[in-house]
């Protein structure tokens, strides 16, 4: 099984595929007013993928984290961008990557509802996303 957001629309997706059978797309179409953030992070310094890279993100609401990686289960690979529900919440009031290179990188107030695409800062404390 493999899991990520296949129409970038918030909501996890996943695939199911069987030895010699047919492949399974379960899409997921559940109603929901929650909001939600995806992270596609390039690194620059670090690995390009950004394997290896920590994410914590702060709402009101509680503190989440994730580790950028596509490995998921047997002979299956997960989307590697970072997805974050934010319930209720529309903005994260902050997001600390920490980048295989050992770069550490915080972003503030950040828009919910969107993939951002952050590239790897040059400096430690740079901040720089782009919607994509």
């Amino acid at each position: 099984m493999a899991t990520g957001d296949i129409d970038n629309d918030g909501r996890v997706d996943a695939v199911v595929t069987t030895n010699e059978g047919p492949i399974y797309i379960l899409r997921n179409e559940t109603p929901t007013q929650n909001h939600w953030l995806t992270l596609k992070l390039v690194g620059h310094k670090s690995n390009r993928d950004a394997i290896g890279a920590e994410v914590k993100l702060v709402t009101a609401k509680g503190t989440q984290f994730a580790t950028v990686t596509t490995s998921s289960s047997y002979l299956s690979s997960s989307d590697k961008r970072v997805h974050f529900g934010l319930g209720p919440e529309s903005v994260a009031q902050s997001v600390e990557i920490r980048w295989p290179s050992g770069i550490v990188q915080t972003l503030k107030d950040v828009r919910g509802d969107q993939i951002l695409k952050v590239d790897e800062a040059v400096a430690p404390s740079a901040e720089k996303g782009t919607p994509q």
